[in-house]
């Protein structure tokens, strides 16, 4: 999705329909199921308003829906817990590369902490 918000300087809604449209034709060729998308995230169109709006890396101010779908993606892929992966989130923002660093490197932490 960041690859394509780039392109959309706006957040008109024909404009975010169609980045939704590009990205479940992404989804089809990858084999993502259309099932899968909408059991994950709900409304993929709200989740792409919700990028454009804070794709300066922000915290949405009221809804909670988009950082929580952070907090899980974050958990899932860096192997942290929910607790700590909501912990970089307010600490760092919204950036993926550097969420993953910084869980990374938090993993590495505290594997260092047991060994000792």
């Amino acid at each position: 999705m960041a690859e394509h918000l780039a392109e959309a300087v706006t957040d008109d809604p024909a404009t975010i329909s169609d980045l939704t449209d590009q990205l479940m034709e992404a989804a089809d060729r990858e084999g993502i199921e259309v099932s899968e998308i909408y059991e994950e995230v709900g409304s993929v169109f709200e989740v792409i308003a919700g990028a454009v709006q804070h794709r300066d890396g922000s915290l949405p101010e009221n809804d909670l829906t988009e950082f929580d779908l952070l907090v899980g993606r974050l958990s899932r892929e860096a192997n942290l817990t929910e607790a700590q992966a909501r912990d970089l989130i307010e600490r760092f923002g919204t950036d993926w590369e550097k969420l993953l660093n910084e869980a990374y490197f938090l993993k590495e932490l505290e594997a260092g902490r047991r060994q000792e």
